[in-house]
């Protein structure tokens, strides 16, 4: 995807024409309908091998089950923080379950997109390319049919990854583990202690703030750590009791996406 308003890429896959069809085929367009959620994640490498720029955020992708697909993502990037998109376009799955997304609205790009867990009710897809500037790759499963209106009180694990960051350089990159605490008082208030692993050790990093719920099956909070530093983070609940989520988060210093799930 070229970056867009800045830089934010989609993925261009080599097109997948007369792709041989493996098995008795099970999928059509059809596998693909309703809502589901989305992540992509960009990296974009010098002729030495080193980052120069990174993308990763979060979000949903809506299949009509017939041609039409929609992302809307918010995006995190080296230079750029909480860029938000549309992008649309057309859709084909093979019987072999293999196929392509063509971009056209919001960017021009293409997909490799792949569908699997066709059997159950929760059919997730996986999507890969490059669009010369960024290789990529995203994944994402049937969002809840209700969305839930809180994230329940309690704790809840998550791990990742990311990239340190200092004035827009990539100034290296982290494992991330931790606890999401989310509050009894109307579940808005929300303590995360982030375990960051880079080559040189392991920080602890406890931040609090609140948290909001929109109807659309996503959240978001404004965390603030002991030294003052702000987050932004965004989150898409993948499970009808909210108990399940995907996340991104992105400050001065930093950015990372993960998964969490209830203790």
């Amino acid at each position: 995807m070229r970056i867009f308003v800045p830089c934010l890429p989609l993925l261009l896959a080599v097109p997948l024409m007369a792709q041989p069809q493996i098995g008795g085929g099970t999928c059509s367009s059809a596998t693909l309908k309703g809502t589901y959620s989305a992540t992509l994640t960009g990296r974009d490498l010098s002729s030495s091998v080193g980052f120069t720029s990174v993308l990763q955020g979060i979000g949903s992708a809506n299949f009509d089950g017939l041609s039409k697909v929609t992302f809307t993502i918010t995006n995190n990037t080296n230079k750029f923080s909480q860029v938000a998109q549309t992008l649309s376009g057309s859709y084909s799955l093979q019987a072999n379950c293999i196929g392509t997304i063509t971009i056209a609205t919001g960017d021009t790009a293409s997909f490799t997109l792949e569908a699997y867990n066709n059997s159950l009710t929760n059919n997730s897809y996986l999507i890969t390319g490059q669009d010369g500037v960024y290789n990529l790759t995203g994944s994402g499963s049937l969002l809840p049919a209700t969305c839930p209106t809180a994230i329940p009180a309690g704790s809840y694990s998550f791990n990742g990854n990311g990239f340190a960051l200092s004035a827009g350089a990539i100034a290296g990159a982290f494992d991330i583990a931790g606890v999401v605490q989310i509050g009894a008082t109307s579940g808005t208030a929300i303590t995360v202690a982030s375990y960051i692993t880079t080559s040189t050790g392991t920080t602890l990093v406890n931040s609090t703030g609140t948290i909001a719920v929109m109807p659309n099956c996503s959240a978001s909070a404004t965390l603030t750590d002991s030294t003052g530093a702000s987050y932004i983070v965004n989150m898409e609940i993948t499970s009808g009791t909210g108990q399940n989520f995907i996340l991104s988060s992105s400050s001065g210093s930093n950015i990372f996406t993960g998964a969490g799930r209830v203790l």
